[in-house]
């Protein structure tokens, strides 16, 4: 704040003064809308948890958070769009752990490098990934399905929503000894909607998703992959325990935008998201199956390095390619 210089200063300085005050406090980030790319169609979990956070963000800031849903190419194309952005602080994208971490060790000419074209600036969410069946499947349980999945190689179809959860379906397929084939969508909404109407009779998903359909009994969850099980589905075990150890897979969203952003706007919209996921949009997220991790810009910025590497080896490791994403 400019403070005025003393009560001797002619009334005509004091004028210039306060102008001046409001000029720098105009110039305090953000002084406009900002532009929240969600790189997933309406109706899955980025989309759910952008929009819980969107009016805490836009309170908090003290501008509107426009969010701008640009789905395709398993969240890379809304993850490129930002990377070319102009790195003012205005655009900002939905970090998802596929598009960030996964996508990059299957489409090596990806445009953009998270590393070297994005700043981190919070983690949001981690969640579990829900194995699910349609009811028609006659099968209550993990054990019973991979029975059923066993006795028909390559009968059953697997959906996925997102790169993320086509790998780990294919990493789980392989450790259980079972052959299905894969029928992608474009993201988890409409890979829930397809399991819905029994296009395919299994799939992992996020619990925003597949949560609600889960409890109208429109799907039948068989497992969880999180270390714990969660609480809102706390009757579902986890893989670890129904003898898959070690099968561990939680998916996460961060925010990020363009390397170049003032560190300033960093700072100002870390502290918004802190503040939004410690207050009810991290209460709302919970009853969801979303767990709120707020952490620093350098948290994140070294998180979203070691997933990189993680699911890099991962890929690597199952042999899984890009060829049917």
């Amino acid at each position: 704040m400019i403070r005025l210089f003393s009560a001797g200063i002619a009334v005509c300085l004091t004028s210039f003064v306060a102008t001046g005050a409001f000029a720098a406090q105009a110039d305090v980030y953000p002084t406009k809308p900002i532009r929240l790319i969600v790189p997933f169609p309406p109706g899955g979990g980025t989309d759910l948890v952008s929009r819980t956070m969107q009016p805490g963000l836009s309170a908090t800031l003290g501008q509107q958070i426009l969010i701008d849903n640009r789905g395709g190419a398993q969240g890379s194309l809304g993850t490129a769009i930002a990377a070319q952005a102009n790195p003012d602080g205005y655009t900002l994208v939905i970090a998802e752990i596929g598009a960030t971490a996964v996508a990059p060790a299957l489409m090596p000419k990806l445009s953009f490098n998270v590393a070297r074209d994005f700043a981190g600036i919070s983690q949001l969410i981690e969640q579990p990934y829900i194995m699910t069946v349609h009811p028609s499947i006659q099968a209550r349980t993990l054990a019973e399905f991979i029975k059923l999945a066993q006795s028909k190689p390559n009968a059953l179809n697997f959906g996925s929503g997102n790169v993320t959860a086509h790998v780990a379906q294919e990493a789980f397929f392989q450790t259980a000894k079972v052959k299905l084939t894969h029928i992608p969508y474009r993201g988890s909404g409409p890979s829930v909607a397809a399991a819905v109407g029994g296009e395919v009779q299994t799939l992992f998903s996020g619990p925003g998703a597949a949560i609600p359909q889960i409890k109208a009994g429109r799907l039948r969850a068989l497992a969880v992959t999180t270390a714990k099980r969660t609480p809102q589905l706390a009757e579902v075990p986890t893989l670890s325990e129904q003898g898959y150890k070690g099968f561990v897979i939680a998916g996460w969203y961060g925010l990020m935008g363009p390397i170049a952003m003032p560190k300033a706007a960093i700072t100002t919209l870390n502290q918004a998201v802190t503040t939004v996921l410690n207050g009810d949009a991290g209460k709302t997220l919970r009853t969801r199956g979303y767990e709120p991790v707020p952490t620093t810009p350098a948290e994140f910025d070294k998180f979203m390095r070691a997933e990189i590497t993680r699911w890099s080896k991962a890929v690597k490791t199952y042999g899984i390619s890009g060829d049917n994403m």
